[in-house]
């Protein structure tokens, strides 16, 4: 009974499953290109931004420079 259920799952279920497969491929594939191209030295001063986010979930940007 058990091999019946499993074999007979919706269309949907298998489209959503491939959808999240080849989602899940390419994320890798940029993960692996970001990480080799990034440079490794930190950014100049001034083109860094910080944002944090308060209790009241207001946010707060520090001036650059």
């Amino acid at each position: 009974m058990s091999g019946n259920a499993a074999r007979q799952l919706s269309p949907f279920i298998r489209i959503m499953i491939a959808i999240f497969l080849v989602l899940l491929a390419v994320w890798i594939v940029l993960k692996i290109y970001i990480a080799r191209t990034e440079p490794s030295e930190p950014p100049a001063d001034g083109t860094k931004v910080s944002i944090f986010v308060t209790a009241g979930l207001k946010g707060y940007r520090e001036p650059c420079g």
